[in-house]
């Protein structure tokens, strides 16, 4: 009975470890950026537009080697869909930015499975753009 309980337990420990909330600061104005499940999650500083989270997005992830499926941008809500060279059909990049107060929020979310390095990443990269 013991060993039958092992596998799934030990499967639930490791998916709940990996959804543990991380936070960081990122780029030279210290934006905070806070990992949880699958997504990154940051907020800009109050001048930037959705609209200029689209662009921006767009141009980190082409110099990152990505393709753009999807490009969607208007002053208050964005989405840029890319898949990295040579993935599969699942794997991609979201990046969405949406209002926030008076700021814009940007999530950044990676499929198939959440990777918080490469998320944080696209962002580092966005923010020199940006110039933040």
């Amino acid at each position: 009975m013991a060993r039958r309980l092992t596998i799934p337990v030990l499967l639930c420990l490791a998916l709940t470890a990996g959804c543990s909330r991380t936070t960081a600061t990122q780029g030279y104005h210290g934006v905070r950026a806070d990992w949880s499940i699958s997504s990154l999650e940051a907020k800009l500083p109050e001048p930037y537009r959705a609209s200029d989270v689209a662009a921006a997005a767009e141009g980190a992830l082409v110099r990152m080697g990505y393709t753009i499926n999807e490009r969607t941008d208007s002053e208050d809500h964005a989405i840029v869909v890319a898949s990295p060279a040579q993935a599969g059909p699942l794997e991609k990049v979201v990046v969405r930015a949406i209002p926030s107060g008076r700021r814009v929020l940007i999530r950044i979310s990676t499929r198939p499975l959440g990777d918080e390095d490469r998320a944080r990443i696209v962002l580092d990269e966005m923010l020199v753009l940006l110039g933040l």
